[in-house]
């Protein structure tokens, strides 16, 4: 399953907690994290995922190398894309479904191609969850504006904390 959010947050931060509860959620139920590999949101998920004694798979993007620390120290296994958009497709394509928490133009951008993948119908049935209070005022919007099809709104689901975005997500896949 894969986590996508901002690479900020450290560990003192709500964001990361949450992230960090999630990988471990979903080990629990033996299912490998997936994340850009790198830190915040990204290390937090892996975190918890090892934490809980499951694995944590980070794809990262030699274009971001200059960028970053480099991939972060949880991960059980690290692949390096070549580029953003061969890293993002790599994200998508491992994972039955997405948990997607706060994060600025590169999460939204990964949540836009989710999206852009169902409606060419590329994406299946895979599920999306938005976690965070400020992906309830987004989706708002989005909706408000008409910048999605009814498609994207069955597959896209809001949740408030870690144990129901797993919820909504295991519910959705099984």
């Amino acid at each position: 399953m894969a986590v996508f959010g901002s690479s900020e947050p450290t560990e003192s931060e709500p964001d990361y907690a949450m992230a960090r509860r999630v990988g471990e959620l979903l080990a629990s139920e033996g299912y490998t994290v997936v994340t850009g590999g790198y830190g915040g949101i990204m290390e937090a998920a892996s975190r918890g995922a090892r934490e809980a004694g499951g694995r944590a798979l980070g794809i990262t993007a030699r274009a971001l190398t200059s960028m970053r620390a480099g991939p972060n120290p949880y991960l059980t296994r690290h692949i390096e894309a070549e580029g953003l958009f061969d890293r993002t497709r790599a994200l998508i394509d491992r994972s039955l479904g997405y948990i997607i928490l706060p994060g600025k133009a590169g999460t939204l951008a990964e949540l836009s191609f989710l999206w852009a993948l169902d409606r060419a119908r590329l994406l299946g049935k895979r599920p999306i969850v938005l976690l965070g209070e400020p992906w309830r005022r987004f989706l708002t919007q989005v909706i408000a504006l008409e910048m999605l099809d009814p498609g994207q709104l069955e597959i896209t689901h809001l949740a408030t904390t870690p144990e129901e975005a797993v919820a909504v997500l295991l519910k959705k896949i099984r």
